[in-house]
């Protein structure tokens, strides 16, 4: 193995909570530095910053790590993804007679480098950062990642009585507990909030309302909800277009700039275009969306054009909605 460090033990021990190196932190510090020269080959890192490549390079050395030790932030994550989705990890196949879940795995591998290029947003930001699961450069460096790892899988030490932490990235949202969608009462009287209430009573009863604009939108608050007539309300609406209103037994959400991509007969706003190449959006940008009209919207089957933005798209999107909401909107994950 290289002598040449990229990476350096303190980085090693920081990432590990851990203050003492020992001979083996040492063993996995020398394979990071090896996994180096492999990804730098490779054009899925054409582009990336040193202190990319070291973090890919980290994440795959902890995977085998935790694969050889079977404790640390990869089980957890594959126990919560199991008790969600009945496999260890998504997008690829597990299938017993191919997957053995003690040792070391090419999905594994392929997932854990997806996660080193699909990052979350920070906050309510849009800089996150998607990537497609079955890009063949993906594909063909998690073979290399394997094959090494497969050549040394007998001589890398042990180490399981001091178990990684929770590293892998999103791992706390798989631990989130869903709840249900809020009621929808028979008869809109029995709904406690005034302003649901009055939107249902407008509304027949559907629990989704459009607006093109802001000034429509107003006089829906006037007309309907008799909010008063006085000055601007709700102001920092003004610039906005293509509102939703939910309504239901918890109250009322409401969202702009979404009505174009929920596909709903009751939605004169729909754009198909729009829906099919911007609708990804409301899966993967935190507080795009209030999180129960999402969900609702899901559950009625209105945003099944949203795709995302490569190669099987819509089949990736709608197969692993839930999962890509838990990992890109965290903590906005069924928040209020």
């Amino acid at each position: 193995m290289k002598t040449i460090l990229s990476i350096y033990p303190a980085v090693w021990l920081q990432v590990n909570n851990r203050k003492q190196l020992s001979d083996v932190d040492s063993w996995y510090v020398t394979f990071a530095n090896q996994l180096v020269d492999v990804l730098q080959m490779s054009e899925l890192f054409n582009g990336k910053t040193k202190s990319d490549i070291n973090h890919a390079a980290i994440t795959l050395a902890l995977y085998l790590h935790d694969a050889i030790a079977q404790t640390g932030g990869w089980k957890e994550f594959t126990a919560r993804h199991t008790m969600l989705y009945g496999k260890p990890l998504p997008f690829y196949d597990t299938l017993e007679d191919e997957y053995i879940a003690d040792e070391i795995n090419l999905p594994d591998v392929a997932f854990v480098l997806w996660t080193c290029l699909a990052l979350p947003a920070i906050d309510r930001r849009n800089n996150y950062t998607l990537h497609d699961p079955y890009d063949p450069a993906l594909l063909t460096i998690a073979e290399k990642v394997y094959a090494l790892m497969d050549s040394i899988f007998n001589e890398a030490p042990v180490d399981d009585a001091t178990p990684s932490p929770n590293w892998m990235r999103g791992t706390v949202a798989l631990g989130i507990p869903a709840r249900p969608l809020p009621a929808q009462p028979d008869c809109p009287k029995d709904i406690a909030d005034v302003n649901a209430r009055r939107c249902l009573e407008h509304s027949a009863g559907y629990p989704l309302l459009y607006f093109a604009d802001y000034p429509q939108l107003r006089r829906f608050f006037v007309d309907v909800l008799k909010w008063p007539d006085s000055g601007s309300l709700l102001p920092t609406l003004a610039g906005e277009r293509e509102f939703v209103i939910y309504a239901n037994a918890r109250g009322m959400l409401l969202a702009p700039g979404v009505a174009a991509y929920f596909h709903d007969p009751h939605n004169p706003f729909y754009d198909p275009v729009r829906a099919a190449t911007e609708g990804y959006r409301l899966f993967c940008q935190p507080g795009y969306c209030p999180f129960d009209l999402l969900k609702f919207g899901i559950h009625r089957g209105l945003l099944t054009d949203a795709q995302l933005p490569f190669t099987h798209g819509q089949e990736i999107l709608q197969a692993y909605a839930d999962f890509l909401m838990r990992y890109y909107l965290g903590p906005y994950y069924e928040a209020d």
